[in-house]
């Protein structure tokens, strides 16, 4: 049902003097101008949240210049169990909340307890009365950002961008081996006989991943970083991707590279970033693995370190917001 009184979440679009030109002359052809989903726009007109200059409409009804578009965000019950957990929030607004994801717990998980339970914790505390819905999805030794979307609206708007390759996720890794180059990998991709491992398959669905090296090291074992004023090396780094990393690294020039031997350059690990068009399961790990440079310390595809999980992070996302129109970047750095 409709309600009198108007909220902060409320979605509202004022008809322009471009929208005019543009030939919108209806509530329907509205809504299709501002990629809201059908489906979803169907059960809120049932719902009688759909108003035009404050009074319930539907899709046929006719605009006019200056007039008020509110679509109104029913309640919904929280569908997880509330657990207290300290969440790092990499930014918010009336759609999507997006959180820094840390390594060592699962996004949502049947049986223990995941992020989906203090995401529930965070609705209650705040207020929003409604299911928690992850537009992308981490590893359990993935961080990063990782998005949820505070409404059925905002999920199936910001879900076509993602499937039109408009919502950018980049990620940082560390992968075995010399890699400098950038490259575009359109792979087919299936779930393994064994239901854990995925496969480069040709019935397996299409995947596209674009690497950019960044630097070449050398693991540096033990190595003793600063001394007692703080100071260390400007050639050695650590932790650069996380709680994770328990090795530092020392960066090779390319005079060195052109130097080593083959059998040399196999031992030293690449920098890479990398942004996924697509989103399959464990689509990076298996891509880099194909293409001979799989993730270090990635012992389910081939490289495991003793003691040691792979260096995976949700570095940034880039999309354009549902109630504005602009370009919003969100980084976990």
């Amino acid at each position: 049902m409709s309600r009198k009184t108007y909220r902060s979440d409320d979605v509202c679009f004022l008809l322009r003097p471009d929208d005019v030109m543009a030939g919108i002359e209806t509530v329907g052809a509205w809504l299709d101008a501002k990629h809201m989903a059908r489906s979803v726009m169907k059960t809120l007109f049932q719902e009688k949240l759909v108003l035009l200059n404050g009074k319930k409409t539907n899709p046929k009804e006719s605009v006019e210049l200056n007039d008020e578009l509110r679509l109104q965000m029913p309640k919904e019950k929280i569908d997880h169990d509330p657990v207290p957990m300290e969440l790092v929030i990499l930014y918010e607004d009336e759609d999507l909340l997006i959180l820094d994801k840390p390594v060592g717990i699962t996004v949502n998980s049947k049986g223990q307890v995941s992020l989906a339970n203090g995401v529930a914790q965070y609705f209650k505390d705040n207020g929003i009365k409604r299911k928690v819905r992850f537009l992308n999805r981490l590893d359990r030794d993935t961080s990063g950002c990782i998005v949820i979307a505070k409404s059925a609206l905002a999920q199936s708007f910001y879900q076509q961008q993602i499937e039109d390759q408009r919502f950018e996720k980049w990620y940082a890794t560390v992968v075995q081996g010399v890699l400098l180059d950038t490259n575009i990998v359109d792979l087919p991709m299936k779930r393994g006989e064994d239901g854990i491992h995925y496969e480069v398959r040709e019935d397996g669905k299409p995947t596209r991943t674009v690497y950019n090296g960044t630097g070449v090291f050398e693991e540096v074992e033990g190595v003793q970083l600063g001394d007692a004023s703080g100071n260390q090396p400007s050639n050695v780094t650590d932790g650069q991707f996380g709680d994770v990393v328990a090795t530092s690294y020392r960066e090779v020039s390319a005079d060195e590279l052109a130097t080593m031997t083959e059998a040399d350059k196999a031992k030293l690990v690449s920098t890479v970033d990398i942004r996924l068009y697509t989103g399959k399961t464990h689509q990076i790990r298996v891509a880099m693995a194909h293409l001979g440079h799989p993730l270090v310390g990635d012992a389910l595809y081939g490289n495991e370190r003793a003691g040691r999980t792979y260096e995976l992070r949700a570095r940034r996302v880039v999309f354009t917001s549902l109630r504005t129109g602009q370009i919003v970047t969100v980084s976990a750095d």
